[in-house]
């Protein structure tokens, strides 16, 4: 095959719909698996566990690739930590839940949780600042619409119902899961056109899942809700694996 033939490809950078429609049916399988076994927070804490550990890897594996860029090296570093804080919510959660038999919410591991958003928006900072060192006026649109409109929604669907910790760390949450989506969303526009773009096309799915995920988990814990084979739960399987999907293509590509 000839030189000329492979680089369209190449540039390109297609997405593979075959292995994003995989995903979407393993995840059900999942969930459908789950509300049918006995040993129901084995299964969830494995997959819970088991994808932000996977992410964890591969970011610190592109850290080590690039280790001579210094911008990529200090935000792969950052997405590594994110996911970190992820995982040791996780298992903090699965200690307090599956052996000490305790309520995990709210526990030290809502912490670790949090760890996640800040990480991951300097994540998103340092990879839009390399490419546009400065903003315009509109670029600011999504960063701030969103979390209004987000928190606004979520506010007015619990007012009255929590009180104190409980409805000011939800709000924290929904605050900067949803700044973290208009980042996202900044970061798309940032790339488009670009050998990358489908890589970030697939991390603001991620991220949107996430952040839906977020959003429910915050509501149904008002209402005491929440279990472990509750459908939320796919949100949050569905962003992790196709953050997982975009950072291997980010590192297979540049």
């Amino acid at each position: 095959m000839k030189e000329d033939e492979v680089v369209p490809d190449k540039l390109r950078n297609p997405l593979n719909y075959k292995l994003i429609i995989l995903i979407f049916v393993g995840i059900i399988v999942l969930h459908t698996l789950i509300n049918t076994v006995d040993e129901l927070g084995i299964i969830v804490y494995s997959w819970s566990m088991g994808i932000p550990a996977a992410i964890v890897i591969f970011s610190f594996l592109t850290v080590k690739k690039y280790s001579g860029a210094l911008v990529y090296s200090k935000a792969f570093k950052l997405l590594g930590i994110s996911f970190l804080g992820i995982l040791g919510g996780e298992i903090t959660y699965f200690v307090y839940e599956s052996i000490l038999g305790l309520d995990p919410y709210p526990s030290i591991g809502d912490a670790f949780y949090f760890v996640f958003y800040p990480a991951i928006i300097g994540f998103l900072i340092i990879n839009i600042k390399f490419f546009v060192p400065k903003f315009q006026k509109i670029d600011a649109i999504p960063i701030l619409a969103i979390p209004i409109i987000v928190s606004g929604i979520w506010t007015y669907l619990v007012w009255g119902e929590w009180e104190g910790f409980d409805f000011w760390y939800g709000l924290a949450v929904i605050l900067a899961t949803s700044i973290t989506l208009g980042f996202s969303i900044l970061a798309v526009k940032t790339f488009r056109g670009g050998i990358i773009q489908s890589t970030w096309i697939l991390f603001v799915i991620g991220i949107l899942s996430v952040v839906i995920g977020d959003v429910w988990y915050y509501y149904l814990e008002v209402f005491e809700e929440y279990t472990l084979d509750h459908i939320v739960n796919l949100f949050w399987y569905f962003g992790y694996l196709f953050i997982l999907y975009s950072l291997v293509k980010h590192k297979k590509t540049i």
